[in-house]
């Protein structure tokens, strides 16, 4: 199964096997944003010490325990997504992705029971039923500029460099083998004779006149990470909560890849013909997946003013489907004009579709919540700060393929080497007035996850969220609305080459994503 593995530090979305399977992926199903209903994202995803919020259920179980009468609720929102990049010298030309998705980021139901039996004992157990997005996969990336030293073709030589005739027809049916049929990788004959496969876009060809090639890269991403979770949690005093929940993530994940390259001199007044005019290619993936885990927790009152609160979050264990197909358009002028190539003719009209399996990470997180002004009764003024801090091991996260071992191993060793243990830190604050009012404001940081920074060349990525949001409360009916703002900076490589040289330097890219979120809610 493994055509070629790629060097440790090859790149972003690097592949080690045939697959196309990445080391990259495993970020897919590790959140680095604030979820849940409005109320959570407005105070940067903090709660782990406040609880009496649904999204406890994704965070901190034992939070569940604090309702004392039923709820159901909806959430919906909206989410604009934006990177700038710079690319071989360009950074305005070409160079936006945007991408825009209507969303529904939470709903659920809690039910509850309140026997109020005193301080020792069991006043009531609560349990909630629902669904969270933990992650929104839709972002666009658009590169693009001009390239003197190879072309997004060349990794596809790298593969074939040693297969035989049928192979190169018949084994590659993502890339090298419809680039084969549509007259983009021809063979080439050394003066010793050795007939190797090579490239007609790459300018480090050994014939024809290519100086440089424009290039442009787009990667477009749909879907999310979409959690189900049953929760229950106890109450023991009115003090101590403690819960836990068994949690169903759910994948949906759509990737588009295109490149587009032109022969860059065919803009001269001579347009010359040296066999390459321009070739575009795409491949499509469908990811689908199941997953399952368990979260617990615990919530302590230690003063009417002072929560503790603490969870614990088991490895996830995913089952995953990919399906790819991929085609291609080519013209290579005089020499096979214009041609057209898809998987399909390859695979006899199948996509490649791979089963494979993937743990992420355990992680920890604790929280602490301080209540100020008049509590003594709801409708007075009062507020309070909160604050979170979790640890995940990025670089603990597992492949699992039983069928192709060496592709496990290779992916694994990279995930341990590239990624590490980082910490996020959330904080919120809200205030209530006016008995039906409350404003609230947050902030969260999701820690560097990259150990090496020639992976990552030399970029801090992580990502800063700013919140802000409103709630009003009459007579059990709720409506809560947030905003929230994330600032990352990345690095982005569009294709790496094992040939020394051959790999373009990574595209630098700002992010950024604004999340508008409405939660309706009725207490019953």
């Amino acid at each position: 199964m493994i055509k070629r593995i790629y060097p440790l530090l090859g790149g972003l979305f690097l592949s080690v096997t045939a697959m196309a399977q990445s080391s990259n992926d495993a970020l897919l199903y590790s959140p680095n944003q604030p979820f849940g209903t409005a109320r959570a994202q407005s105070l940067g995803g903090a709660g782990i010490g406040l609880g009496g919020d649904y999204s406890s259920a994704h965070t901190n179980p034992a939070g569940i325990g604090m309702f004392k009468t039923g709820e159901v609720f909806i959430s919906a929102g909206l989410g604009l997504t934006n990177n700038n990049s710079t690319y071989l010298g360009n950074g305005q030309l070409d160079n936006k992705g945007n991408k825009t998705n209507f969303q529904i980021p939470s709903i659920g139901v809690i039910f509850a029971s309140n026997k109020g039996t005193g301080d020792k004992a069991w006043n009531n157990v609560s349990f909630s039923l629902g669904y969270t997005r933990l992650a929104n996969y839709n972002n666009k990336i658009v590169v693009a500029g001009y390239n003197d030293k190879s072309s997004f073709s060349d990794t596809w030589v790298d593969q074939m460099w040693y297969a035989d005739s049928a192979g190169i027809v018949n084994d590659y049916p993502l890339g090298g083998s419809i680039g084969y049929r549509a007259g983009l990788i021809d063979r080439f004959r050394h003066p010793d004779g050795v007939v190797d496969p090579m490239s007609n876009a790459s300018p480090t060809r050994p014939t024809g006149g290519l100086t440089a090639i424009q290039q442009r890269g787009i990667l477009e991403t749909r879907g999310g990470l979409n959690e189900f979770a049953f929760a229950v949690a106890g109450n023991y005093g009115n003090r101590l909560y403690i819960g836990g929940s068994i949690n169903v993530p759910n994948v949906n994940y759509r990737e588009d890849f295109t490149v587009m390259e032109d022969d860059a001199t065919n803009n001269g007044a001579n347009q010359p013909n040296n066999d390459f005019g321009y070739f575009d290619y795409r491949q499509y993936l469908r990811r689908t997946g199941i997953g399952i885990g368990a979260k617990i927790g615990v919530l302590y009152k230690a003063t009417p003013r002072f929560r503790l609160g603490g969870a614990f979050h088991t490895p996830t264990y995913y089952s995953l489907h990919d399906s790819y197909t991929a085609d291609i358009d080519v013209n290579t002028e005089n020499y096979l004009g214009k041609q057209y190539a898809h998987s399909d003719n390859v695979t006899g009209g199948y996509p490649v579709e791979f089963d494979y399996n993937y743990v992420a990470p355990l992680r920890a997180m604790a929280g602490a919540t301080y209540f100020f002004g008049d509590i003594t009764h709801v409708s007075n003024t009062q507020g309070f700060i909160t604050a979170d801090y979790e640890y995940v091991n990025q670089s603990s996260g597992k492949f699992k393929m039983s069928d192709y071992r060496d592709d496990e191993k290779a992916l694994n060793q990279n995930i341990g080497a590239i990624y590490k243990a980082v910490s996020n830190v959330r904080v919120g604050a809200e205030l209530k007035f006016a008995t039906l009012y409350a404003v609230r404001a947050g902030f969260a940081w999701y820690g560097n996850p990259y150990s090496n920074d020639e992976y990552n060349a030399n970029t801090d990525a992580s990502r800063k969220v700013y919140s802000a949001g409103f709630g009003y409360r009459n007579k059990g009916l709720y409506a809560d609305l947030a905003y929230s703002y994330t600032q990352g900076n990345d690095r982005y490589r569009l294709y790496t080459s094992t040939t020394q040289g051959l790999t373009p330097a990574a595209a630098t890219l700002d992010y950024n994503r604004s999340n508008v979120v409405l939660t309706l809610g009725l207490k019953f």
